[in-house]
């Protein structure tokens, strides 16, 4: 089963920082810090580094987040793009 909890709007640059910051103010207003094992997105670089802040941000609660295990790609969207690439 999947729901959606939260969409908003990034104020200033989609940078790794202030989406970590959207993600973390998300787990915390729904009580979720401490509870998430991967962040599931698409191949988009500033979502690797947005996993690394998100990382950071956690450790500074002592909540263990690991960036490079809780880092998942979107399957539909690899096929998507191994099938332009043929």
């Amino acid at each position: 089963e999947e729901l959606l909890i939260d969409f908003r709007e990034l104020i200033g640059e989609h940078s790794s920082e202030n989406m970590a910051q959207a993600v973390f103010e998300t787990l915390e207003l729904f009580g979720l810090k401490g509870r998430v094992l991967a962040i599931m997105a698409d191949n988009a670089s500033n979502n690797d580094t947005m996993c690394e802040a998100l990382q950071a941000l956690c450790a500074r609660e002592g909540i263990t987040f690991n960036a490079r295990w809780g880092r998942l790609r979107c399957l539909p969207h690899t096929t998507h793009l191994a099938a332009l690439s043929v």
